[in-house]
């Protein structure tokens, strides 16, 4: 991987949110669609990408421009082209072809998130840029196959994420990991759990936030999925 030392070394150790790692492990299938919303350098994109196999595909998404481009070389020096598809672009509740306020993370270890609509990124602390926007239904309406797994971490922005996939989370119904930064987002979210009918396992630390939300149809076998994410010998049905 392309990283910046000393800042991102630990990236490079595999152990970076574990906890993701194993759901999203314990969910993937050869042949799965993944979208990575806020893949940052691709920690997650890559290791989703050797599990998809050759008939599988990763679209990672980030504002960042610097992050895209790196997706981009991580992406060629593993071999994985045409496994992954990096979309440089903030995914969002609605679509901004003029482009959309993004303020960059402090450093390069750092993430950015959108600042508009009265959303404020909670670690950015770096310059602001416009950068393409995109629904999770209009990209997919350019003809993107739609994904069965979706992982969401773009800083305090994730309510608005899902707000952008109203047919997607209707007809497709992917199971979802979201990383919700505050109580705002959080309260949104459960209220849109009930409204597209999705049952939810929250994690919360003991610091309140960031909590994680893994998140499935009713209609699915989502306790399977959980219980997998200890023991890696079940799959989700």
């Amino acid at each position: 991987m392309q990283i910046y030392l000393p800042g991102e070394g630990s990236l490079s150790n595999g152990d970076h949110e574990p906890e993701v790692q194993d759901a999203i492990s314990a969910a993937i299938r050869p042949g799965t669609v993944f979208y990575d919303i806020g893949a940052h350098v691709g920690i997650m994109t890559l290791g989703t990408a050797r599990l998809v196999g050759e008939s599988g595909c990763v679209v990672a998404f980030d504002g960042d421009p610097e992050n895209a481009e790196r997706l981009r070389v991580n992406s060629e020096r593993n071999g994985f082209q045409s496994r992954i598809r990096v979309v440089h672009g903030a995914v969002w509740s609605r679509s901004a072809s003029d482009g959309i306020a993004f303020r960059r993370g402090a450093a390069a270890s750092s993430q950015g998130g959108v600042e508009a609509d009265g959303n404020h990124p909670v670690l950015a602390r770096g310059d602001t840029i416009r950068v393409p926007a995109i629904t999770l239904d209009d990209f997919i309406a350019t003809g993107a196959a739609a994904p069965q797994l979706i992982k969401v971490d773009v800083e305090g922005g994730e309510y608005e994420v899902l707000r952008g996939g109203s047919t997607l989370f209707t007809v497709q119904r992917p199971f979802i990991i979201v990383e919700v930064h505050h109580q705002q987002a959080a309260d949104l979210i459960t209220l849109w759990l009930d409204e597209y009918r999705y049952s939810s396992n929250w994690e919360i630390p003991k610091e309140g936030f960031p909590r994680r939300l893994f998140a499935w149809p009713t209609e699915r076998d989502g306790a399977t999925w959980m219980r997998a994410r200890l023991c890696q010998n079940l799959k989700v049905p």
